[in-house]
């Protein structure tokens, strides 16, 4: 065989294979990024959908939030996790208004470093309860043993209206504790009447919803 019959190997060609490795390398790398950056997004809107709704499972008046499913049959995944996760019972969305609230009128998230005045109108006969609950939905732990106020047992202005007070130092009135608690949430229920609602009447009931202010922090 002629000396010019033997091919020498391709200049180069090595080079040319690990540039192809490394390519391949980064694509899958880019893959494996996009795969878990969807993972982290889905995660963390599932979670935010779990604890505070969507246009989906929720109406929002104020800083008040309605899960319109509660208790139903057909109630979203969402809604249930939201029930599950924060462990308390609550009534159906067809017999009472259960709402919400996390921030204030103002949108400032509520915290037991501020002291708060929750005021709302008469009720004009409808039952109501107002409780204040840590961020994993349980009741706060206080020597004066208060954990929530109704129509029954709240103290009324004259014209029926009422002054909630949130703070962890007591003071006269309707006082409800926070302690240390840090991060709270209210809720607000306010009971069907026994003869129903219409859907009118349920959209009136909204007007019922208190005013969350906050006075101050430490």
């Amino acid at each position: 065989m002629a000396a010019t019959d033997i091919t020498p190997p391709r200049s180069g060609s090595l080079g040319d294979v690990a540039r192809d490795i490394a390519r391949s390398v980064m694509r899958l790398f880019g893959q494996i990024v996009a795969i878990v950056c969807a993972i982290i997004v889905g995660v963390l809107s599932s979670r935010a959908m779990i604890a505070d709704g969507s246009m989906l499972s929720t109406d929002s008046y104020g800083p008040w939030v309605h899960w319109h499913s509660i208790g139903l049959d057909d109630a979203d995944p969402y809604t249930r996790a939201h029930i599950v996760k924060f462990g308390t019972l609550r009534l159906a969305a067809h017999s009472a208004g259960v709402y919400e609230a996390d921030s204030d009128t103002l949108g400032a998230r509520l915290h037991s470093s501020c002291d708060y005045v929750i005021e709302g109108p008469d009720t004009g006969g409808l039952w109501w309860s107002l409780s204040v609950f840590d961020s994993t939905g349980a009741l706060i732990a206080n020597d004066a043993e208060r954990y929530v106020f109704t129509r029954d047992t709240v103290a009324t202005n004259p014209d029926g209206s009422y002054i909630v007070t949130l703070g962890r130092d007591a003071r006269p009135g309707n006082w409800l504790p926070t302690s240390g608690a840090g991060r709270l949430m209210l809720v607000f229920t306010v009971l069907d009447p026994a003869t129903g609602l219409s859907d009118e009447e349920r959209v009136e009931r909204t007007k019922l919803l208190p005013d969350i202010r906050r006075e101050g922090c430490s």
